[in-house]
């Protein structure tokens, strides 16, 4: 099961998700060396290149790597994303460490990027959790509009929860 949690690659019709590749580093960096796109996260300096490559460099020796995320409209690399912390015992996982790039704020890419991966990880697992910085309020937003309900808050993070079945019933609206 572990292994599945790997995504080599989804897509739909407005984005492609792949395996991170070192090569990507520049074209990410250009989308997420901005102060304001890490103004309500807890590493408030993201957006400096040394401290980027770290946050680069965690994603790709995270145990399920990290994904790229591609708008297919532009064939360009406008963010990224992984999933962490699988739990055999209750089959979840964490899903996070999202960015996209500031042109694409309010577009359709984050919903479609979490619909590919909920869609696809709620076929072998019951619950997906978020940890969200608790000034993050633009990702909790984000998180509340997928049907993520705060579970508890534990010091700076606020932990959201979402269900397979919660997910079911609130995808087929």
């Amino acid at each position: 099961m572990n292994v599945k949690l790997k995504i080599e690659e989804l897509e739909n019709e407005v984005i492609f998700l792949r395996q991170t590749l070192r090569e990507d580093f520049e074209d990410l960096y250009k989308q997420g060396g901005h102060q304001m796109i890490w103004e309500q996260h807890s590493e408030k300096d993201r957006y400096k290149k040394d401290k980027f490559l770290e946050y680069f460099n965690s994603g790709i020796k995270n145990e399920f790597g990290s994904l790229t995320i591609i708008n297919k409209k532009n064939n360009k690399i406008v963010g990224w994303t992984r999933l962490y912390d699988f739990k055999e015992e209750d089959l979840s996982v964490k899903l996070g460490y999202t960015f996209l790039g500031k042109d694409y704020w309010g577009s359709n890419i984050n919903y479609n990027v979490k619909k590919l991966i909920l869609d696809y990880v709620f076929s072998f697992l019951n619950t997906v959790y978020f940890d969200v910085y608790e000034k993050n309020i633009r990702s909790q937003k984000s998180v509340m509009k997928l049907g993520g309900i705060l579970n508890k808050i534990n010091s700076n993070k606020h932990e959201y929860i979402l269900t397979k079945k919660e997910w079911s019933k609130w995808d087929s609206n």
